[in-house]
């Protein structure tokens, strides 16, 4: 199930969907946590003229610190299983058109750094943002996010994952809608990578064929002849001499012409 791939250990989560349908955000993302036991722990911002009002957004961080904490005093109490709460942001449409894209990323980076936040979750359509800096503010939410769920087609999603160690995982699906879940079938067998998913490497005809041709050992005739050309700077220029004794006296040395051993018979 999808399910399985969204509520993980990823805290900030964000659903790029390229077929535009804001209308199904709430209810898709709610079904989803429904599926994991986790539909009862649910907050969500109000929408409308509300988003307009810091004081909607101060209000969901401390109702879920508030109630964080009364679940420590009720053990008996079903959710205290898990810590936190799973936050459902508006659509990103919706927050752009009463909040900055600054305010945004800061609220953001407050409920990933909540201990009493769980997960929170972001729906994004790239047709409905309607802001002169769209793609920036996009990118912007792909990088906070630490799972990024898109949905190419009716048919057809990709999935990226980043892990704490800093490993990412991309991967696309083949997805099929029943009645009571949402099912997922692997297209191909993902492969960690550092790239980003817009990144692919292609190779040439070239080095295709021949994957050794970049890294060439032999030598060609023209090659071996300026190779022993070439003289190294550690490389002697001369031919050996004999061991002669060369010395040239100084200015300031005292030396004195006569032998002092003429005496001597030698």
């Amino acid at each position: 199930m999808l399910s399985n791939l969204i509520v993980t250990n990823q805290k900030v989560v964000l659903i790029i969907d390229q077929l535009n349908r804001d209308r199904i955000a709430l209810k898709f993302i709610t079904s989803l946590l429904s599926e994991q036991g986790e539909g009862n722990d649910i907050k969500a911002l109000p929408i409308g003229t509300q988003l307009k009002h810091v004081a909607s957004f101060e209000a969901l961080l401390r109702d879920c610190a508030n109630n964080a904490n009364n679940q420590q005093t009720n053990p008996t109490d079903p959710i205290t299983t898990k810590t936190g709460y799973n936050v459902i942001l508006p659509t990103l449409a919706d927050l752009l058109c009463y909040q900055t894209p600054a305010f945004i990323f800061d609220y953001l980076n407050k409920l990933r750094q909540s201990e009493h936040v769980r997960r929170v979750f972001l729906w994004a359509s790239p047709m409905h943002l309607q802001h002169p800096d769209a793609d920036y503010i996009l990118a912007g939410c792909e990088y906070l996010a630490e799972l990024v769920l898109r949905l190419e087609t009716d048919s057809t999603l990709s999935l990226i994952s980043r892990k704490p160690g800093g490993g990412v995982t991309n991967k696309r699906y083949k997805c099929q809608v029943s009645k009571t879940e949402f099912q997922v079938k692997p297209l191909t067998e993902g492969a960690d990578t550092t790239t980003s998913p817009a990144t692919t490497i292609q190779e040439t005809p070239d080095n295709a064929s021949d994957p050794g041709r970049t890294f060439k050992i032999e030598l060609d005739e023209d090659e071996v002849v300026a190779r022993n050309a070439l003289t190294l700077p550690y490389e002697r220029t001369s031919e050996a001499e004999d061991g002669n004794i060369i010395y040239t006296p100084d200015a300031n040395d005292d030396f004195d012409e006569e032998d002092p051993d003429e005496d001597l018979l030698i």
